[in-house]
């Protein structure tokens, strides 16, 4: 299978993803929020985001550099080196599973008094934490057949062993809130959602032969470990800054104020980190490709794909982060019936927030994929500290506005910054052919989308909700596709997404 179908592959089943991730926030907070109180539904935002920063914390970039070393020795399967780096790998996942449930259960003991949760909480919060590390410890070595498909440009695999765990994961959910176990039941539907994507990973694997063959698995050995874990840490470090920007957020509006206030961060924020992951899709989906060019020397294809998928990404985040914007007042109080509210300017500063953080990304996956991070390492972990610095101050004056301006300015003028300039410096161009070049469309696209967005936001202002967000998301999303087309796709690429359109019509046609 060719690179640009398994591209093909992998987003398209990443969108059926998203999709059906969509459907279970959808389903399961409403759900939630009919067992739960509001305060209750935020200690279980709490445990999320907490199970999310653990697990960055102990991984230590060995995720990221276990997939990216595999590239490098997959195009050799019968050679000692590629089942070394998969036994080595394997063994390095179980130590990192013994720490997590170590570290997870001892710091239930001292958490729920640093974060001021409310006396009546610490119990389950106890359980809850030391259940999940407990659990996730036990299975991280399986994380290791997800890296072995994310080589070979299988994603698409993984993305069914996700959509298969979200619909276990609900159908538990509700079970567990049928039998009255309240908060227990996230633990329940988490252990048995994470054990389905294992297994159906494991299986894939095994059924695509991309095991090592009988002789060919090689050892454990220090040298391959070596190699993981010095590239390991400098892709740990990048985490850990953007982890203290997105896993701190709701930490940080907890401790300055309140569970109700990460209560609605948590759910307003919802559909843009879901539109979000649609742009992230894009650039994930075409790492893997990316580094295999890389490996193979292939140069002057990787700087023109490279610049291609500038032009895409820019585009599709504005586009999909300002429709976001616009209908997500109505929709926050149809979904949930009027409990939760932020108002319109705060949806524009998240979409704000988040065309910046697409667009930055796009730079930052590339030079990950160099293996060469140098400096990018300690930029990033400035901009993480920076970012829970400036958002304890400015929350404090501004609300949960505060923490978007803090994110916005600490991801331009650090991490977002350094990464354009590497870019630069890898394909020996200049900012000026960036800046100005490669985002030609999207600065025409921005302006013209910024200003769909606010007339269409005040022609639909006198309508009732319903009304309002159906002519809302039907008006934006007519515009924005032709805005996307005409202004934020240059005539090359319109010419090969054409091509690719046609033969999808062929295909379908009846023989």
């Amino acid at each position: 299978m060719s690179r640009i179908r398994k591209f093909a592959h992998s987003l398209a089943s990443g969108y059926l993803l998203l999709g059906v991730n969509a459907a279970y926030t959808l389903a399961s907070v409403p759900l939630a929020l009919h067992y739960l109180s509001n305060e209750e539904f935020g200690l279980w935002a709490l445990l999320t985001q907490i199970a999310s920063l653990k697990l960055m914390l102990v991984d230590f970039g060995m995720a990221s550099s276990i997939s990216r070393i595999l590239i490098d020795h997959k195009d050799n399967r019968a050679s000692a080196h590629y089942g070394s780096v998969i036994q080595t790998g394997f063994g390095v996942l179980a130590i990192q599973g013994i720490l997590i449930a170590i570290a997870g259960s001892g710091i239930s003991f001292w958490l729920p008094d640093w974060m001021n949760l409310p006396g009546k909480f610490w119990h389950v919060f106890r359980w809850l934490l030391i259940g999940e590390s407990l659990l996730l410890g036990a299975t991280f070595s399986g994380r290791m057949f997800g890296f072995i498909l994310f080589a070979y440009q299988r994603v698409d695999l993984s993305n069914y062993s996700g959509i298969g765990s979200f619909i276990v994961n609900l159908a538990v959910l509700w079970l567990g809130f049928k039998w009255h176990l309240g908060l227990y039941s996230l633990l329940l539907a988490y252990v048995v959602s994470l054990l389905f994507g294992i297994i159906f990973n494991g299986v894939a694997v095994r059924q695509l032969g991309l095991l090592p063959g009988k002789g060919n698995w090689g050892r454990f050995n220090s040298s391959t470990f070596k190699e993981l874990f010095f590239y390991g840490v400098d892709v740990f470090l990048i985490s850990i800054g953007n982890q203290l920007i997105f896993s701190s957020q709701v930490p940080v509006i907890t401790r300055v104020l309140g569970l109700e206030a990460a209560a609605t961060w948590s759910i307003a924020s919802k559909m843009f980190m879901l539109a979000q992951q649609v742009v992230f899709r894009v650039i994930y989906y075409a790492s893997p490709a990316q580094a295999e060019m890389m490996v193979r020397d292939e140069r002057e294809r990787l700087k023109s794909r490279f610049r291609d998928l500038i032009i895409l990404a820019g585009a599709a985040s504005v586009v999909i982060c300002l429709a976001v914007a616009l209908c997500n007042e109505s929709f926050l109080k149809i979904w949930t019936h009027g409990r939760i509210f932020w108002g319109f300017k705060n949806d524009l500063l998240f979409a704000v927030m988040m065309i910046i953080y697409s667009n930055s990304y796009c730079f930052a996956g590339l030079i990950a994929m160099t293996k060469k991070i140098r400096d990018m390492k300690y930029i990033y972990l400035i901009e993480g500290i920076l970012f829970v610095l400036f958002s304890l101050l400015l929350a404090r004056v501004f609300g949960l506005a505060g923490v978007m301006v803090s994110a916005i300015f600490t991801d331009l003028f650090c991490g977002g910054l350094y990464s354009v300039y590497r870019v630069t410096d890898y394909f020996k161009i200049s900012f000026r052919e960036i800046l100005l070049s490669w985002y030609k469309q999207t600065y025409l696209l921005l302006a013209a989308m910024f200003a769909a967005t606010l007339l269409v936001w005040e022609f639909t202002r006198p309508l009732a909700e319903f009304p309002r967000l159906l002519v809302s998301a039907t008006g934006i999303s007519l515009i924005g596709v032709c805005l996307f087309w005409r202004l934020g796709l240059n005539q090359p690429l319109r010419d090969e997404a054409g091509q690719i359109l046609r033969k999808i019509k062929n295909r379908m046609r009846p023989a």
